[in-house]
């Protein structure tokens, strides 16, 4: 006798609730290295700065301004914009780093390297081709995007 698997609906599987469903991209140069990347619209950018804005007291003319964070910024920015990857290899790793240790590198060269917080943070913070390219990214997504709905609504 067949097991019955339950019945599976397609409102089960789609993630409603985001209005920006992220979308897998390659990093250019390599075969395998693949950025599951959410698009970063204006609105959501300004939410971003706002909230890794901090205050800081300016002694030279003794008032009180607003800096941006940067290292806030790139762990927002990775928590929100880098959703998961795919593929990342000792190969690509080389491009976007400084290896430390060789031998260790040497160790894991077929090893795909995962995707969690603190990966995405040491590639924002010490990469600074990755940072870029992930910023622009996902600025072309959004504007991708924008304009097929744009095209769709004059259809």
């Amino acid at each position: 006798m067949e097991e019955q698997l339950p019945a599976i609906e397609l409102r089960d599987l789609i993630d409603t609730r985001d209005d920006l469903p992220p979308v897998w991209v390659a990093y250019p140069g390599s075969e395998t290295f693949q950025v599951l990347m959410r698009p970063l619209t204006g609105a959501r950018h300004q939410e971003m700065i706002e909230a890794a804005q901090k205050i800081e007291w300016d002694t030279v003319t003794m008032t009180k301004q607003v800096k941006l964070d940067q290292d806030h910024y790139r762990k927002l920015f990775g928590e929100l914009v880098l959703v998961d990857w795919r593929g990342l290899k000792l190969a690509d790793l080389k491009r976007l780093v400084v290896i430390a240790d060789f031998k260790k590198a040497f160790l894991a060269r077929k090893k795909e390297f995962a995707c969690d917080a603190a990966a995405k943070e040491l590639l924002l913070f010490h990469s600074p081709p990755f940072k870029t390219w992930a910023e622009r990214t996902c600025r072309d997504v959004a504007r991708y995007n924008a304009e097929r709905e744009e095209q769709a609504e004059k259809k």
